[in-house]
């Protein structure tokens, strides 16, 4: 199985290669991209995500090949039948506000990843536009939380929100693109 890279080394990547984005935004646009139905094996999304993140210039070896590695992880993870795909973020030890900011990046990253492939809402089921509503005002959220406990628990709570919406979109959308074969049951 495949582990995500350390949050802060993927940031120092990230900027290394001047890609001023937050790794949780790049995973996020990725999830995004899969998600609205991008076939499991196609190599356009390194060019989505030159276009988006680096002005439609090539990425340099080191930073193509995280950024296949993380293709690759968001892709097992999807499909894994043990629903084991997590919403990239800093790790716990960082303040709550931090790891608030690095979400928002992440669902903004989502709806632009999503955005680049699907251009028909109409045909979306009510429960794929519920999320992308939902996820819309996630967006919009005040990141500003007090390390506390009751604090931590509803972030916790978005976040678990968050990974089983980018679950039900893929089960629904993803799948759909020769892989109608896996079960589309999200828990």
């Amino acid at each position: 199985m495949i582990e995500l890279k350390d949050y802060q080394q993927a940031q120092l990547l990230l900027e290394k290669h001047g890609i001023f984005v937050a790794p949780a935004e790049v995973h996020g646009t990725i999830s995004g991209i899969l998600a609205c139905g991008l076939s499991i094996d196609d190599k356009e999304y390194l060019g989505l995500l030159s276009d988006v993140f680096n002005d439609g210039q090539a990425f340099g070896v080191e930073l193509k090949g995280f950024l296949a590695e993380l293709y690759k992880l968001v892709v097992e993870r999807f499909n894994d039948p043990e629903h084991t795909f997590e919403v990239y973020l800093p790790n716990g030890d960082e303040a709550l506000i931090d790891q608030a900011n690095a979400l928002v990046s992440w669902v903004s990253g989502f709806l632009l990843g999503f955005g680049l492939k699907q251009k028909d809402y109409g045909k979306l089921s009510d429960d794929v536009k519920e999320v992308i509503s939902d996820f819309s005002e996630i967006t919009k959220l005040d990141t500003h939380f007090d390390d506390t406990e009751e604090d931590q628990q509803a972030f916790h709570e978005v976040v678990e929100y968050i990974r089983v919406s980018a679950l039900l979109c893929f089960a629904e959308m993803g799948r759909e693109q020769g892989n109608g074969a896996t079960s589309k049951t999200v828990h």
